[in-house]
């Protein structure tokens, strides 16, 4: 199993790691020993208040095993994205809701997560994709909707786009109200406007060579 598991929440992650030189990376708290760990999970209401923003370390020697354990607990809503790529090396991106943000949306019955991507790339943005890169990256991200606690795990694609897509549809019923493609130099700009997960998606898999 891997060494680090991420939930982002609010404005604000909660990193679960058995690397404790991680409590050096400026988090405001920091929860160390299986059992404290497992016992702050049990009430997680803090995940959903919409107001709390600590950036939160839990530092154990199974975090895969608490990740696990909080995921059975939790209703998961599985949904499917892209980074998408045009010719011109530009990175597709939307405006929804007042924060820019990258096309995904939730998988279908008996859809698979790959599809389901690339047909909620081509519904929100009118993009159509012309190659998917089989090497996902998983985030996690805990909300409420409608009184009800969910966690939505996001499978997110490298993807291309056909040649010569200028035309872009924004889907305005997913309340999208621009779609463009961004270039690498401008994306920095861009980190005021994002939600932190997206933010750090752009950061690790955008930015880096």
């Amino acid at each position: 199993m891997k060494n680090n598991y991420k939930i982002y929440y609010n404005d604000s992650f909660i990193l679960f790691s058995s690397k404790r030189e991680q409590i050096n990376n400026n988090f405001t708290k920091v929860v160390e020993g299986q059992q404290k760990a497992e016992r702050l999970l049990r009430s997680p209401d803090f995940l959903y208040d919409g107001v709390t923003n600590e950036r939160i370390l839990l530092v154990c020697e199974y975090p895969g095993q608490l990740m696990c354990d909080f995921l059975e607990k939790t209703d998961v809503i599985v949904a499917g994205g892209g980074l998408v790529w045009n010719e011109q090396g530009e990175l597709l991106m939307i405006f929804r809701r007042g924060k820019w943000d990258l096309p995904k949306g939730k998988i279908e019955l008996e859809e698979l997560i790959i599809d389901g991507a690339k047909r909620e790339v081509t519904e929100e943005t009118g993009v159509k994709v012309e190659t998917v890169d089989n090497n996902p990256i998983v985030t996690y991200h805990a909300y409420m909707l409608k009184g009800k606690r969910l966690l939505k795990q996001t499978v997110w694609y490298s993807m291309k786009a056909a040649p010569g897509q200028s035309q872009l549809s924004p889907q305005t019923e997913e309340d999208i109200s621009d779609v463009k493609w961004v270039s690498r130099q401008a994306l920095p700009s861009y980190q005021a406007g994002c939600y932190p997960l997206i933010w750090d998606l752009i950061s690790d898999y955008a930015l880096k060579d």
